[in-house]
Parts: C-alpha cells; structure tokens; sequence
C-alpha cells in the first residue's frame, strides 16, 4: 500500500510539473497577478521561468499600465516579444485553440481569360486574367469575422540586398515575401470567388483590352485592413468584419530576380 501511494505521489508530482512546463503567460496573466498583489519580483519570476505569448503593441501596452503594471515589467515583456518574434517571419492568426498558426503560402494551380468573349464583340469588353487556387476551402479556418493577424518581417535584409540576391540564399529562396516587404501595406486582401463544380477558387489578376493591359488586384477588389506597428518588424493586422467566404493576402511589392508571384496566403471564415 505504501509502495502505491509514493508511485500515485510521484505521478501527481510529475503531472503538476509537466502542466507547470506547458504554462504560458499572456498580458492577462500579468494583469491577473498585478491585481493578485504579486509583487514586481515574483512577476518578472514568473515570466522568466514560463513560456510567454505577449502582445506588445502600443494599445496593449497602454491597457497593462492602466492595469497597474510597472515600467519594469513592461520592459521585460517588449524584450520577451521580441525574442519570440525573432526569425520567425510569415502572417500568423490564432486558431481555435488560442496557438498561433503560420499560414503557409498555397500555390495558384493554372489561369483562366476570357479573350475570346473579349475577341467576339470587338474589343468592347476587358479580357480578365483569372489565377486559381485548387479546392473550395483554405486549409487555415477561421471562426471569427473579425481575426487578428501578425505579419513578421525579416529586419536584417535591406530590399537592396534582396534584388542584388538571385539565388542561393534563404533570403532569396524562403519566404522572400518577407525579407522583400518591410509592412503589411504591400499586401492586398481580396475575397476568391468558389467555383464549386470546378472544386476551385480564383481571382482577378489583370485586365486587357484591345487599347490597355493592366495587372495586378484592382484596387476596387481589395478589401480595408487597419495596421498597428507591434515591434519595427511585427505588425498586428486587423481587416473590416469578413463575411463567410474563402480570402487571401496577395504580395503586390517588388519582386526579386529569379522570383515570381504565383503563391498567396489564403484563409477562409466561417
């Protein structure tokens, strides 16, 4: 009996250590232990002892010291941000579970025109290019109109250093939308349209008629989206309310040599 009740100890023991280990400590846990009574040292303890997921943006920080938190301990939670952000570029949403999620760039599987309706009267209608997605629905669900997403940039790479890099370097051949762009304002949001029966998604790329050719997202097609700066390389994008639908972030920047723009961070809200 005694041998079962140390073995049942020891289990008890290990459990609350591994649920110590897995903690993670958000701007609400300061708050919490702020008005606890924690004092400033036990804080900086906890936090330097836990994994962390902070926001540092300018509105949360401004809500932690309306909440009693100290310059110290704001400091330390912009120098933990900052650790946490490092190298690790991409946009990135929350999912259901409360984890951040990178959303992984989907490569558009062919194009579409409508050149010969364009040809049949004329010229008096615009051929639309039309780049497609495979699949009805983005691998990234989102079950809020409104989510909030991180966009992280790589400081370290001037866009000088991008264009002279061709290849063989991970700034040219990784996520290079991220080392070539420096904020989110280089990005279009823009609703696909599904085509079911084809089990598909597309969007308009590029107009031409027998005068012009534009490409690109018409601006009328991009939706709003607010930025706020978190750190020189983090910014927290906000779009207006989304309704149920498939959507994606486009790259519209530069692009470097030996580089194309095929890829597009897609999403869907439900």
């Amino acid at each position: 009996m005694k041998t079962l009740k140390k073995i049942l100890l020891l289990l008890a023991l290990m459990s609350a250590a591994l649920g110590s280990a897995q903690e993670t400590i958000t701007n609400e846990s300061v708050i919490q232990m702020v008005e606890l009574g924690f004092d400033d040292y036990m804080i900086i303890d906890k936090i330097n002892t836990s994994n962390v997921k902070f926001d540092a943006s300018i509105s949360a920080l401004g809500e932690l010291k309306k909440a009693g938190v100290s310059s110290e301990i704001l400091s330390l939670i912009m120098d933990k941000s900052k650790q946490n952000t490092k190298s690790k570029t991409g946009i990135y949403y929350t999912d259901a579970s409360g984890q951040d999620k990178l959303i992984q760039p989907s490569v558009f599987s062919g194009s579409n025109s409508n050149a010969v309706a364009q040809k049949l009267v004329s010229g008096l209608i615009n051929s639309k290019q039309k780049a497609q997605l495979p699949k009805t629905q983005s691998n990234n669900v989102i079950r809020q109109s409104q989510p909030e997403f991180m966009f992280i940039f790589d400081p370290s790479v001037t866009e000088v250093d991008n264009m002279q890099n061709n290849q063989g370097s991970d700034a040219g051949i990784f996520n290079w939308w991220f080392r070539m762009a420096s904020n989110p304002n280089e990005f279009v949001l823009v609703k696909l349209t599904v085509k079911e029966k084809k089990n598909l998604r597309e969007v308009i790329t590029g107009k031409e008629s027998w005068i012009t050719s534009s490409s690109g997202i018409d601006p009328k097609y991009a939706l709003n989206f607010s930025i706020e700066e978190v750190e020189g390389n983090k910014f927290k994008v906000t779009p207006a309310p989304l309704e149920p639908g498939e959507y994606c972030f486009i790259y519209q920047g530069a692009i470097p040599q030996g580089r194309d723009n095929q890829s597009v961070f897609d999403f869907s809200i439900q």
